[in-house]
């Protein structure tokens, strides 16, 4: 065939390819529009182990970015010659969007200030484990049974010493429960692990049997846990989600699909927990440098915590802790609900019941 008569078709070819091209372009940049996510920093209340684990699932596995959103975690607790607490970093950092505190101490303390000007402008939003797994642990042979020993004398005669970490708030809790003065108990300042309980430095350590008891439970140390809630009142959701209210105001959406998300890592946790563990050595996560067995172990311990209304904020277990904590002297008065609690989160997934089921 001649090459003028063979034109036309080549003409026709090159239109066909040309629009083929263009659309395809135009589609590569309309994809590309699409999977633009909302970005959403999300401040820790300790080290990204196991207690993280469904925020961490919900990285790994993709849920967030189903729910068109890029979420980053970002480790608090100990670092260096301070304590990032997440409460207290979303009220002073703009940059963060949501926190997970282990209680709701810092977030009472911050909007129960005497001066208004000292107020923090945070709430809660949702709470993932229906109870605190902190508390203080003693060796099963020290004869302490009750949080109210602590105000008894040791049989060497010695007031008992306590350990606890910088940050604790709770010790005039403990002593007005007692029924001793706190000088009556012999407070001691003590690092994030479990070594003082095990040298014989202290007779109870607070902390959390999530956590520092995976390390007696290895040194083969008979113990005994006082949880925190043993104090009338003190019993409170953990794993508290927190925003400012102008991030409540701003972005519910983002976190109306944040907290659907994090729902579905929390079942997944729940279900798998041996997987769980592994996306903690995720470099988004914990990274490598955590234990993996270690990590296991705390997902397994703390898998009933999570309940069966994952999310879901206890209105009535929150405000009851909330007068005790004001009655233990904590809190010059009792906030109102409204001022520290926003529940317009959960109302905008489906979940209305705001008394969860309390055991």
């Amino acid at each position: 065939m001649k090459l003028k008569s063979i034109l036309p078709y080549l003409l026709v070819i090159a239109i066909v390819a040309g629009i083929f091209g263009l659309t395809r372009k135009t589609n590569q940049n309309s994809n590309s529009q699409e999977v633009k996510l909302d970005k959403l920093r999300v401040q820790a209340g300790w080290l990204l182990n196991g207690e993280f684990a469904n925020v961490c699932s919900a990285i790994v596995n993709g849920y967030y970015q189903d729910n068109n959103l890029d979420v980053e975690l970002i480790p608090g607790g100990p670092s260096g010659a301070s304590f990032i607490v997440a409460t207290t970093a979303i009220a002073q950092d703009p940059s963060l969007d949501i926190g997970i505190d282990g209680d709701l101490v810092p977030l009472l303390r911050g909007v129960a200030k005497s001066n208004p000007n000292e107020k923090i402008n945070v709430k809660a939003f949702a709470s993932f484990w229906n109870d605190n797994p902190y508390g203080f642990m003693v060796r099963a042979d020290s004869g302490i049974k009750s949080i109210k020993d602590f105000g008894k004398k040791m049989p060497n005669g010695k007031k008992v010493k306590v350990g606890v970490t910088a940050d604790a708030v709770i010790q005039g809790a403990i002593a007005n429960y007692a029924g001793v003065k706190e000088k009556d108990i012999d407070f001691v300042t003590v690092g994030f692990d479990a070594t003082p309980l095990i040298s014989g430095q202290v007779d109870a350590l607070a902390g959390y049997w999530t956590t520092q008891a995976y390390e007696l439970e290895k040194a083969n140390i008979p113990y005994t846990f006082l949880s925190i809630s043993e104090i009338p009142g003190l019993k409170q959701p953990s794993m508290v989600a927190v925003a400012s209210e102008k991030t409540l105001t701003d972005k519910k959406d983002q976190l109306e699909r944040w907290l659907k998300a994090t729902i579905r890592g929390s079942e997944f946790v729940k279900n798998n927990p041996e997987e769980a563990a592994k996306n903690i050595l995720d470099s988004r996560c914990g990274g490598p440098s955590f234990n993996e067995e270690q990590e296991a172990w705390l997902i397994k311990k703390s898998i009933p915590l999570f309940g069966n209304n994952i999310g879901m904020m206890d209105e009535k277990m929150i405000s009851d802790y909330s007068r005790a904590y004001k009655n233990l002297g904590q809190i010059p008065f009792v906030p109102d609900n409204s001022s520290y609690m926003d529940f317009s989160i959960l109302k905008g997934i489906g979940i209305n019941n705001t008394n969860a089921e309390t055991e």
